[in-house]
């Protein structure tokens, strides 16, 4: 896991072709997006103002949005363009494509931590079209393509769940702050 990590890191790409046939890379790829989501999540909850809420959609997001970029990729790729993979293979790939995000931990950083953040989003991005011209068998323009569809679904359902967990924290917040006028003090 380790050597392909370093081998995408190289911006070899041809890391992909070996990644998505192998079907003990599912683990594999769970785990990099949970470590990924994990440390970034807590990169953005360190020093906000709604640290609960910032981590716990962070955590969602990523875990969810791995999950609905592969599928949306694997079913763009294969309706539209014809692609040859499996959403195994597609789930393998673009959870070693997310690797790059940990630089999202650095976003408590103060000043520069966001450059951190989107430096490994930026390279995350770009791995994960290369995963899906490698995965689906794509030319790069049709990989682009689905790329951008898919993430476009990622990132609405990205906003969802901060707006659904924010909605909740802050909701939470609110009862609370209610209670505490309502019951008098001794």
């Amino acid at each position: 896991m380790i050597e392909r990590i370093v081998r995408l890191v190289q911006l070899d790409w041809s890391v992909f072709k070996e990644i998505e046939p192998d079907a003990s890379a599912t683990a594999e790829a769970a785990i990099i997006v949970a470590v990924t989501s994990l440390l970034s999540a807590l990169g953005s909850a360190i020093g906000s103002h709604s640290a609960g809420a910032s981590f716990v959609s962070g955590l969602v997001s990523g875990l969810v949005g791995w999950v609905v970029w592969a599928v949306v990729a694997y079913l763009v790729g294969k309706a539209l363009f014809k692609g040859r993979g499996t959403l195994d293979g597609m789930l393998r790939v673009l959870g070693y494509a997310s690797a790059p995000n940990i630089l999202g931990f650095f976003g408590f950083v103060p000043c520069i931590g966001w450059l951190a953040g989107l430096a490994g989003w930026l390279i995350s991005l770009i791995a994960g079209l290369m995963a899906i011209k490698e995965g689906l068998d794509l030319d790069l323009a049709s990989a682009v393509g689905v790329a951008i569809v898919g993430w476009i679904a990622m990132a609405i359902v990205s906003l969802i769940i901060s707006v659904i967990f924010g909605g909740a924290i802050a909701a939470a917040l609110g009862i609370v702050s209610l209670l505490g006028r309502a019951i008098p003090s001794r």
